[in-house]
């Protein structure tokens, strides 16, 4: 008897696993030629080689990877126990005493551990790659993107230095019209710094036609002019300075979360990237939600297995999806809190995969 519970859910999971990395395959491929069939008539309008165009499908293979894995989970589960059930094998598990949720046990653990692994890899994989893709679709493309900014504010050191200039010059790695604000641990004001230019030599801010003013101890300000001039505390990367074009989506978790602080401290709206830090954490754990939903619901298909498991996992998933981004749209707006955005759909979908497990067929 203790051995018969091992039994089946060995049995379960030799049944789940071929149709799950089909079913992932099949996704994958369908994710790709989505992507590739929206920019093909431009590759082949500027004759960009085969090859090329096979890299940035490769640099896509990841981001394709995160796109199909809930799908391939739903549809594997759901055509699963559709097909036992089709079959009246469930019949006989259950007979024998073994409950549902007992019987898709390593479905689940299987659900689990892609979660781990979704959110590890997407934050240190997918990320990096597709921006890749990005910038080489881009580039053969003819679609030259600037890194030069206008406008530039920077905050670095904790608030300790500001800077702010009228144009940020990427390919001389120059400013223009730029001042330096050096304050206090109190924040008022140490010393201030106005230059025409400045040009970055690799180390530091050289600066040109200055005007240095400081304050003294009795709180009197003197005005230094120099014709070029240099600080060694002036050395904030050119790199901040540029027109990143980077949607808080396309930033791993470190970076969203230095992004929140920065923009906290410089009283900007924060509230889109503390969402999306947030929905980092909430969308892992869509492997599990989506075992969970399509066992409860997939043993629930006696004929047309293969087509009601397919079009039962699409629904969820797009249901899923498409409240996701509602929540977030509230969330990055500020109709709702940021944390609530983020994790309500999982809290639902939740709620529903244990209401449904508790009216599923036992």
């Amino acid at each position: 008897m203790p051995a018969r519970p091992r039994i089946l859910r060995r049995y379960i999971l030799s049944l789940f696993l071929p149709v799950f990395l089909g079913a992932l395959a099949f996704f994958i491929l369908l994710v790709e030629l989505i992507d590739l069939f929206g920019t093909l008539w431009r590759y082949l309008s500027l004759e960009v080689p085969a090859l090329s165009i096979l890299k940035v499908l490769g640099l896509y293979l990841p981001t394709c990877l995160t796109y199909a894995l809930p799908v391939a989970l739903l549809f594997a589960t759901a055509y699963t126990l559709g097909s036992l059930y089709a079959r009246n094998e469930l019949i006989a598990v259950f007979s024998s005493g073994l409950q549902l949720g007992s019987f898709v046990l390593p479905l689940i653990a299987v659900g689990l551990a892609l979660s781990a692994f979704s959110f590890f890899f997407g934050d240190g994989v997918v990320l990096e790659s597709y921006r890749q893709k990005t910038e080489l679709s881009r580039r053969l493309l003819g679609q030259n993107v600037t890194r030069s900014n206008a406008d530039v504010a920077v905050i670095s050191l904790d608030g300790r230095m500001v800077y702010k200039c009228a144009y940020y010059d990427d390919a001389g790695k120059s400013l223009t019209s730029l001042d330096i604000v050096e304050r206090g641990g109190d924040g008022k004001p140490l010393a201030l710094t106005q230059a025409d230019s400045a040009r970055w030599d690799g180390n530091g801010w050289v600066l040109t036609r200055v005007r240095r003013f400081t304050r003294t101890g009795s709180g009197d300000w003197n005005e230094t002019s120099y014709g070029s001039y240099r600080d060694p505390s002036f050395t904030e990367p050119p790199s901040t300075f540029r027109n990143q074009n980077l949607d808080v989506r396309e930033m791993s978790v470190a970076e969203l979360s230095g992004q929140v602080s920065f923009l906290k401290r410089a009283g900007l709206p924060y509230e889109g990237a503390l969402a999306e830090r947030h929905k980092r954490f909430a969308f892992s754990f869509t492997p599990l939600i989506v075992v969970l939903l399509s066992a409860a619901f997939g043993g629930r298909f006696r004929k047309n297995v293969l087509l009601m498991s397919l079009l039962s996992s699409l629904l969820l998933a797009t249901a899923y999806y498409i409240f996701q981004m509602v929540t977030m749209l509230l969330a990055r707006t500020g109709l709702i809190l940021p944390a609530l955005g983020a994790w309500l759909p999982l809290a639902i979908f939740s709620i529903l995969s244990l209401w449904l497990f508790r009216r599923a067929r036992t």
